[in-house]
């Protein structure tokens, strides 16, 4: 069975985004860089995406710090609200570069 999150867990979590969030200002921006060029990753990489991005991680912190003693979900979970990033930045090529030894 995996080990089920506890109120440290979730106090944690709440004081690391709110710890961490200006990372997201220089995160948002590298992972633009080589793919839209310098202007656009600074403009919307840092202004937009990245002050936007941190705003959200201090609210899920706060959130999270302020209700740390009491379980958020259903069965009485602990578990981050916020969800998993649906892009990882890593293009696999399709089809494979490799088609003789693909599987």
């Amino acid at each position: 069975m995996p080990v089920r999150d506890s109120f440290y867990d979730k106090m944690g979590r709440g004081i690391a985004d709110i710890a961490f969030s200006p990372a997201e200002l220089l995160d948002s921006q590298y992972g633009m860089l080589e793919t839209e060029g310098n202007t656009t990753a600074f403009c919307k990489g840092l202004l937009v995406q990245g002050t936007s991005r941190m705003i959200m991680d201090i609210g899920q912190g706060i959130f999270e710090v302020a209700t740390s003693p009491f379980p958020t979900q259903n069965f009485h979970s602990y578990r981050s609200q916020k969800l998993p990033p649906y892009d990882s930045m890593v293009v696999n090529c399709y089809p494979p570069a490799d088609l003789k030894n693909w599987y």
